[in-house]
Order: structure tokens, then C-alpha cells, then sequence
């Protein structure tokens, strides 16, 4: 009898130790590769406007088989593309890593400067092509960035081993996900065609890249015709493609299917030309592919990061509008675009092997003129107007000229007389909350106009960075956006520019969905919580927790 039960308590332990393995084959301790995916400009809706269209092995796969949070939210502004990234990997606001816009206003030189740009740093290309009187246009770093990112972290957590690496077709996208310890950061030169980098990263291009660029890839891609993927009946749920507000390419007559870019790219910007188009995005997914083979990334012991920006959709947007034929067929070819990345990392590193996440930088609004047709509320407004408007005014007031040293859509920099007088920056503030397309006036500075409890302070309190932040922030009215004749832009508070998609495939994620409130600072803890390594020094401490049951 005893025999018989330690056979059985043998064969017990057999059976669980194999039942183990099964599992600890299904899911590996850790992913291979993770990839972060941010898809610029896109808006929530997209997701389900376009899905009639989509194929079942790009967005639908992401849709079908991870975890999709619905309802996540930027939580600051402006939103715009450089804050927007650094806040996905931070994990934290402006107010904490200091990228307040694409651009802002510097009181030590005096000048706009570039969020990612930094003057002890070179372009690195092959050949090299700068002008050398042009080189505030190549000189890219991370410097500006005043926090750790998650990316950061991993290359810390793992001594160094893990690979991370950032690609967009914008520098600011590759460069700011992939943080200050990237072993690269890719992005396109619109100049040449090329995929280049800065001499932060190293004095020369990988061999592999060198290869890359030499197949010429954005030459024959500008050499084609732009027409609709599909039949142009299917695209439903957008405007007619003779549509106004759309720009019209120099060379064309009207904005409207077929684009000859062979005929037109050298009058529209030549190899820059294809950022405005989705093949843009092609390029990206070819870099993308060409990254993971050329750095062996998923191959090693540790995690490896792959930060990827897909930007031509922001481009698009720009151009001709959230509800375009272009818009739409740019989606729709982006959905082919992911399939074809889905199936690269199946083949070379297996499903369930790689982990995926997918998000926006900011989402974006309806031209005024579209809502004017429509009678819904929404106007035009001229910041550049309104900052000599209250220049005028300061002047007439303080006796000092200049008293408005830049003002954009949402930041005004004053002259140090007037940003040092409480006085006279209270007049300042009451002017600009007279002006007919402001809705709110904060000046920190200023109890009396720090907006208390409001629901758009707190989107201000995200935003302002002592450092690098204007003296006075405004928000405009729901609808009102800056001057412009055609596409669309972005920056403010309302669900239009902060409602973007959150997708999580692949290793350590469950079918799930979420519809809960979420900020975009929550990807980065929700990656430190998935991974087991630590939360970036100035990030939220929130994961999106749904995806943990």
C-alpha cells in the first residue's frame, strides 16, 4: 500500500512538473523586445470610424487580442508632438521634464529654440551632407529632456545590456522615447532621403544603416502615384474628397486623388515631400524591420526597446483634415503597415515573445471652418495679432517697449520689466482674458489667477515648467483654434486633442478592454509594473491597474 501511494505521490509530481513547463513555455518570464508604438495624431475614433476597412492582422489584431483602454486622455497642454512623447515615457508631465512644446521661448539667449535641439552635437550621416551654416537644423540630443525615461530605466535595471533604440521619420520622436541612454536614435533627413543620427549616439551610422540607405528606399517610394488603397466608394465615413479646407500641392490645381508625386516632389519640398504622404510610413515600417535585423534586438539575454513614431499621419492631418479621403487612406494604409511589422516580429522572434503597446501623441480638432458650415461653435484667431495687440497695450501702460518678447497659442513671454511688476502683469493677464477667443488666464506668478480648483488648472499646473514655460498660459474657447486655411492643428484641453487610442498586445497581456478614465503619465508605471524594473524618477506612480486582473 505505501508503495502504491508514493507512486501516486510520484506520479503527481511528475504531472504538475510537466503542466509547469507547459505554462513557462506559453509565457516567457520576460519579453524579448518590447515595442513602443505612437502613432502621431491619431484620435481614439479612428479606431472604429475606419475599422470597416482595416484587414484582420493589423489594428484589429491589436483590438481583438490585447487589452484596449478606451478612454485615455493627455492630462496638460499645449499637446503637441515633443511633450507628447516625453510624457508617454517619463511618465510624467511638462511641469516635471521641462519639453513644454515643440518649440518655446528662451530667456537666457534670448531666441525660440527647438525642444530637441542642443549645439554640442553633430549630424552623423553617410556621407555627410551638412551645411555647415545650417547646423541648427542637425543638432539633436536628448539635453533638453529634464527626466529619466522608462527606456532610461531598462538600460539601468540591466547594466547596460539591454538595447534601445528609437526610429521616426521626426527627431523628436526618435529621441525622446528612446531617452538619454539609447544606444541609437534614427530619424529621417529630408534633405537626402536618409535615415541619419547625431554624434550624441556615435561618430558614425552602423553598417547595416549605411546598407539601408543605399537601397534608396525614399527615392522610389516618391518616384509613385498617391491614389486610394481601395476603391474610393468604401471610404464612407469621410468628406468628399474635393473637400475645402485642404492644401493644394504646387503644381495642382485642386486637392484631390490621384497625387503624381514623380511629377510634384520637387516643387513640394523633394525628399521632404514624403513625410506628407503615408508612404512616409512605409519607410518606417522598412526601418523598423531593418533595426531589429541590423541590431539583433530581441536576441539577447535581456530586454530590448524598440521606440517607434509613426508620423506621416500627423503630416496628413495637418495638411488636409481629421475627416479627409487622404486621412482615411492613410489609416487604412497604416493598417497594412502594422500587419506587415506583426508578422516580422512573428517570424523572428515568435508570438508571445514581444510585447506591444500603442498610443498617440496628441489626437487633433476640426478646422473652424468645418464647424462654421456645420453651426457648430468654433472660430479662427491670430495669436501673432493678439501678442501686437498686447504689446500696444503693456507699452502704452508701462512706458517700456517690447514688452512682449513671444506669444504663441497657448504661452506668453513677457520682457523682464513687466514679468517682475505684479502690477502691470495683472493688466496683462485682464487684457488677454478680454480677448474673444480666450477662455482662461493663468499667471503663476499671480494668486489671484492661478485658476484655483478649475478643471483646466490643473491641465496648466501639468504644463508649467519655471524654466522653460511662458509667464502667462491661456486657454482658448472649445472650438477656436489659430489662423489657418487648411488640415488641422492641436494643443488644447478638450477631448478633441487629448483622446487617443491605448492598445497592449502580446507578452504578459489578456484579452481585455477598459473604459475607465486614464492619463497618458500611466503608460510608463503600467511598463515598470509589467517588466519588474523601476518607475522613472519623475513618473507617476499609477499603472493602468484593469490590465492586472
Amino acid at each position: 500500500m505505501k508503495i502504491f501511494l508514493r507512486l501516486i505521490n510520484w506520479s503527481n509530481v511528475f504531472f504538475l512538473s510537466i503542466c509547469f513547463l507547459g505554462m513557462a513555455s506559453a509565457q516567457q518570464p520576460r519579453p524579448k523586445l518590447v515595442v513602443g508604438i505612437v502613432v502621431d495624431q491619431m484620435r481614439a475614433e479612428y479606431l472604429y470610424r475606419f475599422q470597416e476597412n482595416f484587414t484582420e492582422d493589423g489594428f484589429k489584431r491589436l483590438m481583438s487580442e490585447g487589452f484596449n483602454v478606451k478612454n485615455m486622455h493627455y492630462n496638460y497642454i499645449p499637446t503637441t508632438t515633443g511633450a507628447g512623447h516625453s510624457s508617454i515615457y517619463t511618465g510624467t508631465t511638462p511641469a516635471r521634464h521641462g519639453i513644454v512644446n515643440n518649440n518655446w521661448f528662451s530667456r537666457v539667449e534670448g531666441k525660440t529654440v527647438y525642444c530637441a535641439q542642443d549645439m554640442g552635437v553633430s549630424l552623423v550621416d553617410d556621407p555627410v551632407t551638412m551645411d555647415s551654416n545650417n547646423k541648427e537644423n542637425y543638432s539633436r540630443s536628448p539635453k533638453n529632456l529634464m527626466a529619466n525615461t522608462i527606456t532610461d530605466e531598462l538600460k539601468l535595471v540591466s547594466n547596460g545590456r539591454s538595447k534601445v533604440v528609437g526610429v521616426s521619420l521626426k527627431d523628436r520622436s526618435a529621441i525622446f522615447p528612446s531617452g538619454h541612454m539609447a544606444d541609437h536614435a534614427f530619424w529621417y533627413h529630408s534633405g537626402n532621403g536618409n535615415f541619419i543620427s547625431s554624434s550624441y549616439y556615435g561618430k558614425e551610422l552602423p553598417d547595416w544603416l549605411v546598407a539601408f540607405n543605399q537601397r534608396k528606399l525614399s527615392d522610389s517610394l516618391l518616384n509613385e502615384t498617391w491614389a486610394p488603397f481601395l476603391p474610393m466608394e468604401r471610404y464612407r465615413n469621410s468628406n468628399p474628397d474635393d473637400s475645402p479646407f485642404e492644401k493644394i500641392y504646387k503644381g495642382n490645381e485642386e486637392s484631390v486623388f490621384p497625387y503624381n508625386l514623380k511629377k510634384l516632389r520637387k516643387q513640394n519640398g523633394d525628399f521632404a515631400m514624403l513625410t506628407e504622404v503615408p508612404f512616409g510610413n512605409t519607410i518606417v515600417t522598412e526601418m523598423a524591420m531593418a533595426t531589429i535585423e541590423g541590431e539583433e534586438l530581441g536576441k539577447g539575454d535581456d530586454i530590448d526597446f524598440l521606440a517607434l513614431s509613426y508620423s506621416s499621419t500627423d503630416y496628413v492631418g495637418h495638411y488636409f483634415g481629421i475627416r479627409s479621403k487622404e486621412l482615411e487612406d492613410t489609416y487604412v494604409r497604416l493598417d497594412r503597415e502594422l500587419a506587415r511589422l506583426l508578422a516580422h516580429l512573428d517570424r523572428t522572434l515568435g508570438e508571445g515573445n514581444y510585447l506591444i503597446f500603442l498610443t498617440a501623441d496628441h489626437a487633433a480638432s476640426d478646422h473652424p471652418g468645418f464647424l462654421e458650415q456645420k453651426q457648430l461653435p468654433g472660430r479662427s484667431y491670430d495669436p501673432k495679432k493678439l501678442g501686437q495687440e498686447l504689446n500696444e497695450y503693456l507699452s502704452k501702460e508701462s512706458g517700456f517697449e517690447n514688452c512682449v518678447s513671444f506669444i504663441d497659442n497657448t504661452q506668453v513671454y513677457l520682457s523682464l520689466e513687466i514679468r517682475t511688476n505684479r502690477e502691470l502683469l495683472g493688466k496683462a493677464a485682464l487684457y488677454l482674458e478680454g480677448a474673444n477667443n480666450i477662455k482662461e488666464v493663468f499667471v503663476p506668478a499671480l494668486h489671484d489667477w492661478n485658476l484655483g480648483n478649475s478643471a483646466i488648472g490643473e491641465f496648466v499646473r501639468n504644463a508649467y515648467n519655471s524654466k522653460n514655460s511662458g509667464d502667462i498660459l491661456l486657454h482658448s474657447l472649445p472650438g477656436w483654434m489659430d489662423q489657418r486655411d487648411y488640415g488641422t492643428t492641436h494643443g488644447t484641453a478638450y477631448t478633441p486633442d487629448t483622446h487617443v487610442p491605448m492598445l497592449w498586445y502580446g507578452w504578459g497581456v489578456s484579452k481585455g478592454l477598459s473604459v475607465a478614465p486614464h492619463t497618458i503619465t500611466q503608460i510608463a508605471p503600467t511598463l515598470s509594473m509589467l517588466l519588474d524594473i523601476p518607475l522613472p524618477n519623475a513618473s507617476d506612480v499609477k499603472p493602468i491597474e484593469e490590465l492586472f486582473k
